[in-house]
């Protein structure tokens, strides 16, 4: 019983479940994939690009996974196809082709913000459309996957 009990705190309290319902992260995390994911505490806040996290969007009540590509103070350009942190090329699209008449956005990510993006980034709603989010939005680092089987625990960084 008290096995039981301790079990059922700590997953309320540091282990969360989510799975995944749309296409914004494939191919590396596909819909109907789930992952255990640590949730936000006080020993875990130092997100860094790289890290896939649990958000709850602001534009909405559900939860969804993305990828931190840049931490507070870092300047983000969207170029065309190109996707520049701090002017080193991170991401580009692979379907666009470059012009020299292509609008340039940019954001500087903000204390306390992160700027994420779905690594499918043609069917990603992300910090391109709202903006970088206040890391108070993060409920979470992904770092385990469970289902399906046959991909569990793999990679998904």
């Amino acid at each position: 019983m008290l096995i039981r009990l301790f079990a059922f705190v700590f997953s309320k309290l540091f282990i969360g479940i989510i799975r995944i319902n749309n296409f914004s992260m494939a191919p590396n995390l596909s819909p109907g994939e789930y992952f255990l994911y640590e949730k936000q505490s006080v020993f875990i806040s130092n997100y860094m690009p790289g890290d896939v996290v649990v958000i709850q969007t602001s534009h909405s009540d559900k939860r969804t996974i993305k990828r931190v590509i840049a931490i507070e103070t870092d300047l983000v350009q969207v170029r065309g196809p190109s996707i520049i942190v701090n002017g080193k090329h991170i991401r580009k699209y692979e379907d666009n082709i470059e012009s020299s008449n292509q609008t340039i956005q940019q954001w500087k990510v903000g204390l306390g913000e992160l700027f994420v993006l779905g690594d499918n980034t043609e069917f990603s709603i992300d910090s391109r459309i709202y903006g970088s989010i206040n890391v108070n939005l993060v409920k979470g680092r992904a770092w385990f996957r469970l289902w399906p089987l046959n991909r569990m625990g793999k990679s998904f960084n």
